[in-house]
């Protein structure tokens, strides 16, 4: 892998102010299960694709469901195809399709594919750095990608940076990547949407033609953004047996989750208490994630089960 830096661009003319869009490791999501709704907005006239601030309103746009999924954010030792991909320390499943990354405090690398359990797995044997920590946006680079069968070289551009507003939901904290596969045959480019915190999973698309597809996180669809106001102890953490979780202005926990590294639901908690204490006995030693659902905001976090305080 040989990294290029190149100079900056923009799709649009116009003057865009530095903005940092990813860094490590809160764009890395949380091991766990992230249910989506794909809505077909058709084709938006005038898209913005470039700057930092904006804002997609797409509040009076009509659209048609596509269908409803699980993303999953996964160990990839919880995987049947991890023997492919020795080096991943994230997994993420779309549908029956999973991919592999090597994540670290500077990038994320792609480390290659498994599109359905009859198809083999697809490995880049020279894995291209899809994600430099920190990104800008106007951030561009280049990567040369190889697999057993053909070379290839990939480049990223941060293209923008701000909002989507949905008639029923906010995502405000919404990045615009575009990714250019180029062989010497034919060139391949995708503008997608990722999310400061989760530059994994793509939550939208916009196609050649102009059509935009978002795929919504179903906990967002009452307009109530994921950036919670509200802060959250948690401790100890790791943990041995037990966990106490608190909220510090004293509102009620609401709905938590805990859910594993294979995306399952291992203990679920409904409270109208601002403190919990959720029992983990029984539970293997690892990282889970911690969902907690209160009226006002939704907050994720990690948490880790180590008898041994490892």
């Amino acid at each position: 892998m040989r990294t290029i830096p190149l100079l900056s661009c923009l799709l649009l003319g116009g003057t865009s102010i530095a903005q940092t869009v990813f860094t490590y490791p809160d764009a890395i999501p949380a091991f766990g299960a992230y249910p989506v709704e794909a809505r077909n907005y058709g084709v938006v006239s005038g898209l913005i694709t470039a700057g930092t601030g904006v804002v997609w309103d797409l509040s009076a746009q009509n659209y048609s469901v596509i269908g409803s999924t699980t993303d999953s954010i996964l160990d990839p030792a919880a995987t049947p195809y991890t023997a492919d991909f020795p080096s991943a320390d994230v997994a993420v499943r779309l549908v029956d399709q999973f991919g592999y990354y090597g994540t670290s405090d500077t990038e994320v690398l792609d480390l290659g594919t498994r599109l359905s359990a009859s198809s083999p797995s697809s490995i880049n044997t020279d894995p291209a750095s899809v994600v430099h920590f920190p990104a800008d946006v106007d951030d561009t680079w280049t990567d040369a990608v190889a697999t057993a069968a053909s070379n290839s070289q990939l480049q990223v551009t941060i293209l923008a940076e701000g909002a989507i507003v949905l008639a029923d939901a906010v995502i405000d904290d919404a990045v615009l990547v575009e990714r250019r596969y180029i062989t010497p045959s034919f060139t391949s480019v995708s503008t997608t949407w990722f999310r400061r915190s989760n530059c994994l999973v793509p939550f939208g698309n916009v196609l050649s033609n102009g059509g935009v597809i978002v795929r919504v996180p179903e906990e967002l669809m009452s307009a109530v953004t994921e950036a919670a106001a509200f802060d959250v102890r948690v401790g100890p953490n790791p943990a041995a047996h037990s966990v106490q979780v608190e909220r510090t202005d004293g509102a009620a926990l609401g709905e938590l989750r805990l859910i594993d590294i294979a995306g399952r639901e291992v203990r679920v908690l409904t409270t109208s208490s601002s403190r919990v204490e959720i029992d983990l006995s029984g539970s293997p030693e690892a990282a889970y994630m911690l969902r907690i659902a209160s009226a006002d905001g939704v907050r994720m976090m990690r948490l880790v089960r180590a008898v041994n305080g490892h």
